[in-house]
């Protein structure tokens, strides 16, 4: 089913779009692509984008966005352990709900397929909400959609589910672009600064992400594999950056430690100086998490050591990449059942180095 015009594209009265993907880090990077081919497609079109709140650095400034909804999450969780925090929390849901009726929103893009995403894309008064069916959708969120796109194989990749949701729309999605995120002279200058200092040059280097979010801990990699990535790109001149985000600090010193010289733990960064960071480096390595997501989509090479998460879904995108994971494992693109399936068990150092080396091998070819 569709909803273009009879000369094609989206007709003039549906121009004011609403894109739903409330978080988290790796999520939102993997649905840019899709809302930049909408704005190629539709250049007058008006799009918003409703997330939570702490994902605001993530996407304001984005070219092609003209505006952001940001969910109250933090005022929300605090509300919930103070007196009377109920009725603050009715005046924040009805203040969030006038912000998005006055928008006047035509259409609504749920990519996040849960209830809450739901909720928000009925109460911004679109009367066309596209949304997932089958299992790409949960807690009944297609009870609020009016269209939804076939859920296709479970094992597909994520990057193939987000642009299903522009068929509606008749948006060829057969090319997937970069993430767009904007370049800044002051950060770029600021992240030469910090690896001249922390490395002693700018030439090659590659930046190492060793930590995860406290929430999505069994996706954190054995220290011990990102320790024998910096020993193979010493053996290639190129120094490694260890980045950690809040509570991750521990996490960068364990794989320093391990690898004997080989790597340094960077100093805290904020979001976009970390985003530039990742830019600049010839390589990145990492788990699947957020900023695997951010080198695909500034353009940065990836290597990506999966295990709890299955390699097809999560893969990296519209960059040169290799990935490494268990050679025994079966995976099923159902999440309980990959992260219970024994984590990064059976991925040894020497794949990992493999897998770098044939990374390093490809992009100097």
């Amino acid at each position: 089913m569709t909803i273009m015009s009879k000369k094609g594209g989206i007709p003039a009265g549906l121009r004011k779009v609403l894109v739903i993907r409330l978080g988290a880090m790796g999520d939102i990077l993997r649905t840019l692509p899709a809302v930049r081919l909408l704005r190629r497609a539709v250049p007058e079109a008006t799009i918003h984008w409703a997330c939570d709140d702490r994902w605001r650095q993530l996407l304001d400034g984005h070219p092609d966005l003209d505006g952001l909804l940001l969910f109250p999450r933090r005022d929300l969780d605090a509300s919930r352990s103070s007196p009377g925090g109920w009725l603050r929390a009715a005046g924040l849901v009805r203040g969030y709900r006038r912000q998005l009726r006055a928008a006047g929103f035509h259409i609504a893009l749920d990519f996040h397929g849960n209830l809450r995403s739901g909720l928000i894309g009925a109460v911004s008064g679109a009367k066309v909400r596209i949304g997932y069916a089958g299992h790409q959708q949960k807690e009944g969120n297609r009870l609020f959609t009016t269209l939804q796109v076939p859920p296709g194989l479970r094992r597909s990749s994520r990057m193939t589910r987000n642009m299903s949701l522009l068929a509606p729309l008749g948006i060829d999605s057969a090319t997937i672009p970069d993430g767009g995120l904007p370049r800044n002279p002051e950060l770029d200058a600021e992240a030469g600064d910090l690896v001249r200092a922390a490395l002693g040059t700018l030439q090659r280097y590659a930046v190492i992400s060793p930590g995860v979010s406290a929430g999505q801990a069994y996706k954190k990699p054995p220290p011990e594999l990102l320790a024998a990535a910096a020993g193979r790109l010493r053996q290639s001149g190129i120094g490694a950056l260890l980045t950690h985000g809040p509570g991750e600090m521990a996490d960068a010193e364990k794989v320093a430690a391990l690898a004997c010289g080989a790597a340094v733990v960077a100093p805290p960064t904020s979001l976009p100086l970390l985003f530039h960071l990742i830019r600049n480096a010839c390589v990145f390595i990492g788990g699947d998490t957020g900023p695997l997501h951010v080198a695909c989509a500034v353009g940065t090479p990836v290597l990506g050591l999966y295990g709890p998460t299955d390699p097809a879904v999560n893969a990296p995108w519209n960059v040169p990449h290799e990935t490494v994971f268990p050679r025994d494992r079966t995976y099923t693109g159902i999440k309980r059942v990959d992260r219970g399936a024994g984590g990064f068990r059976g991925l040894t150092e020497a794949m990992v180095v493999e897998g770098l080396q044939r990374l390093l091998a490809g992009l100097e070819a």
